[in-house]
């Protein structure tokens, strides 16, 4: 997991959220922190009606909100670091949020994605508008 330079830090409940520095901001970070943790709260709760519960909290997991349109240089939107319980979305695409959240349901040997084609794609562009087929691998 790469080192950020945090910006603001806010809560989801009792989960940690971090701004990355560099990730706009409406007046100061702390507001702005509130602001995005709210969004991220909002697709965490969409998530939940269609999958179930994620324990973020009590397996203490941290949301980080990183700076542009991907987290890392091979252009993911977003990444789950089971090894230390973070999870990094790009603050262009919080819509990842749902992707990342059924990472940390199902744990590190989902990160084949096996099985995700015929349940949760369609899910996601249904629900979400957000077509990762071709991301995942799924016949057309």
């Amino acid at each position: 997991m790469p080192e950020i330079s945090t910006a603001a830090t806010c809560t989801l409940g009792s989960v940690p959220v971090v701004l990355e520095t560099g990730v706009p901001k409406d007046g100061d970070a702390a507001a702005s922190c509130r602001s995005y943790a709210a969004a991220l709260g909002s697709y965490r709760a969409t998530f939940q009606e269609g999958w179930g519960r994620v324990t973020l909290e009590e397996e203490q997991w941290t949301l980080r909100v990183r700076a542009g349109g991907s987290v890392d240089a091979a252009g993911h939107t977003g990444i789950t670091y089971h090894h230390c319980r973070v999870v990094d979305v790009a603050q262009d695409v919080l819509a990842t949020l749902p992707h990342e959240l059924r990472h940390v349901q199902l744990g590190s040997g989902s990160d084949d994605h096996h099985g995700w084609c015929s349940t949760f794609a369609p899910w996601e562009v249904t629900v979400l508008g957000v077509d990762e087929r071709s991301y995942l691998g799924c016949p057309r």
